[in-house]
């Protein structure tokens, strides 16, 4: 059994535009490049024996990782002129 989100418009044959309606299907009801196409979207959830699987296609979600504070940016130094050597007075 499938689990659609939401609702997906897509086209089965490179010229008509269908919509299949968010909802609960029987596995042979969605064809199988619905089923991938709709694992890659995310929009879509295995149930098998009434538990909620995610799709083989999707990862299982990861917790969120808390931001890091961005490190302000050193200003690059300007690069010095090489400085000539101090020459010798002659006396």
């Amino acid at each position: 059994m499938f689990i659609l989100k939401k609702n997906v418009k897509w086209s089965p044959d490179g010229c008509r535009l269908e919509v299949v309606e968010a909802g609960s299907y029987q596995d042979g009801e969605l064809p199988d490049r619905f089923l991938v196409i709709a694992g890659e979207l995310g929009v879509i959830d295995t149930v098998e024996g009434g538990e909620k699987k995610p799709d083989a296609d999707q990862q299982p979600e990861q917790p969120e990782q808390p931001e890091q504070p961005e490190q302000p940016e050193q200003p690059e130094q300007p690069e010095q002129p090489e400085q000539p050597a101090p020459q010798k007075s002659k006396k």
